[in-house]
């Protein structure tokens, strides 16, 4: 799926079942009961406690419903995904452990407790298995072997062709336990499939649409073109391709139709938390008028439009006001920013309306230098000296 050769296709994609791209770090332990003399948690803490409860219940995913196996090459495909391309950038567990570019091995036995990787009873087998993969390598002492990728994982490999291999599908209803794996069984029918991916809202809900990551963009151009329509529980489902689906809601929005949403769950790509509540510049994700401090924040379509008549100038405008380059896209700063500017204009016409030669400081604040304009003070301009040498 890449033009890279950080990750061949024919070692991450050896079978039509996919792996989830699921949470890999440890289950969340309930919070025992503090003794009487503990003190209680900051509310923040707390708050961040129940949310994350609240998230881990809301996922009806349960890798313990698959069979046990020692299957070779289930094993290989599942580990395979683990580091690969489609799954390593969007890992934050693991992406954290192999430093991504960097590809620090990883202890196998570590792997081996992921949700997927538990129907692999025996450790031995699963040495076995990965000794003969073509993708990854085992090395270490016995018992404590670590795994690490042949190739490291490039950063720079083109987004553009993993786009075009990806398409939207929306219709599936609430999730169910089974939920990931009956799609990647529905998908798998028409090639090989890198990922299925749930897309979730902020409290890990499902939305009950998901991306599909096709093996190439070829396949993917097949499978929107199937007649008739792949169909879930006997109901129509909306399919499209990736880049069509994000330039639909651009224009809705663009026209007001829709608003944009601020309530989808933060997704990590290389090191970076991306979108969610804590998206840059707010709401809009890096287009300022984000962190509303008072006022109304769904008066977006008022704000568009003022934008629009302004030349989307002022807060929104330059490298610090649109949140994303050095600016927060915080209401306050745009309304400081406003504040020095109507200062300034009646600084500059002060004094009987005549107009008073400005300076700014280091901090960018006018200052009056008692200068005035030459029609001020009575005179008129010095006439311009006049060379009269013949030529």
């Amino acid at each position: 799926m890449s033009d890279s050769p950080a990750a061949p296709v024919e070692a991450v994609a050896t079978s039509p079942a996919v792996a989830k791209v699921e949470e890999t770090t440890t289950e969340i332990t309930e919070i025992a009961e503090a003794p009487a003399a503990a003190v209680a948690p900051p509310a923040a803490e707390e708050k961040k406690q129940i949310e994350s409860k609240t998230a881990k219940k809301n996922s009806k995913f349960d890798p313990s419903v698959l069979p046990e196996s020692e299957d070779h090459s289930a094993i290989q495909t599942q580990v395979h995904f683990y580091f690969s391309d489609s799954n390593l950038p969007t890992d934050k567990y693991l992406w954290e452990m192999t430093g991504g570019p960097e590809n620090k091995p990883v202890e196998l036995k570590k792997i081996c407790q992921f949700g997927r990787m538990r129907r692999f009873k025996s450790y031995e087998t699963v040495v076995a298995a990965l000794r003969m993969s073509k993708f990854v390598t085992i090395s270490g002492p016995s018992g404590a072997e670590v795994v690490v990728r042949k190739n490291a994982y490039n950063p720079n490999r083109p987004r553009s062709k993993i786009d075009a291999a990806t398409v939207y599908v929306k219709g599936f209803g609430d999730e169910e336990p089974t939920t990931q794996f009956d799609l990647e069984a529905l998908f798998s029918k028409y090639g090989t499939v890198n990922a299925v991916r749930l897309r979730r809202e902020a409290d890990n809900s499902f939305k009950g649409s998901v991306y599909v990551e096709f093996q190439d963009p070829e396949t993917a151009e097949a499978f929107l073109k199937v007649e008739p329509k792949p169909q879930w529980r006997d109901q129509e489902l909306k399919i499209m391709s990736k880049p069509a689906y994000v330039a639909e809601k651009s224009q809705l929005i663009r026209e007001g139709k829709i608003e944009p949403n601020s309530n989808s769950a933060p997704r990590f790509y290389e090191g970076r938390t991306i979108g969610g509540q804590n998206k840059r510049g707010g709401f809009r994700g890096g287009r300022g008028n984000g962190n509303y401090n008072g006022g109304d924040k769904n008066d977006w379509k008022k704000r568009r439009d003022d934008d629009r008549k302004n030349g989307f100038r002022g807060g929104r405008g330059g490298r610090g006001g649109r949140g994303g380059r050095g600016g927060n896209g915080n209401n306050n700063s745009n309304a400081k920013s406003n504040e020095r500017n109507n200062e300034r204009a009646a600084a500059a016409t002060s004094n009987g309306g005549k107009p008073v030669i400005q300076a700014t400081n280091e901090k960018g604040e006018a200052v009056t230098n008692g200068k005035r304009s030459s029609d001020e003070n009575g005179a008129e301009p010095p006439a311009k000296k006049v060379d009269t040498k013949e030529a």
